[in-house]
């Protein structure tokens, strides 16, 4: 009994713990890519910056050059991507420095981090920042 409950909230961690983007690149095959961000939101107080690591998560035979660009839907939050170009063998990971403006709007943004192989499909991770007051 024990052992089903430890492996129960193991699973559950392991769920709640990193939020993927659908599969791009050729879904459905082992020539898919993810992208990985926190599931939880990055609290950021105004007039300050924070990082945010993401992933590229590359299925076994996935080949293909991968460029990783970020939008964001306020001007009063920037966020700008250390690299974007990502070809087979590089380091999956990536950081994502968010600056708030000092009057940027409180609460919740949503930030897109979408990579584009060099051919099929493309795909989006939502990474979600939290703007609080100083």
């Amino acid at each position: 009994m024990r052992f089903a409950l430890s492996t129960a909230a193991l699973a559950a961690v392991l769920v709640v713990g990193c939020n993927k983007s659908p599969e791009g690149g050729t879904p459905g095959t082992s020539s898919s890519f993810k992208i990985s961000a926190p599931t939880t939101s990055t609290t950021i107080k105004q007039d300050n910056a924070e990082s945010v690591k993401v992933s590229l998560d590359r299925g076994k035979d996935f080949k293909q050059n991968v460029k990783l660009a970020v939008a964001s839907p306020s001007d009063k939050v920037k966020a700008e991507l250390n690299k974007a170009d990502f070809k087979p063998g590089d380091p999956a990971d990536a950081v994502l420095k968010v600056s708030v403006a000092k009057d940027a709007p409180l609460g919740e943004h949503v930030l897109k981090v979408t990579g584009t192989p060099e051919g099929g499909t493309a795909t989006s991770v939502d990474v979600k920042i939290k703007v609080e007051a100083p």
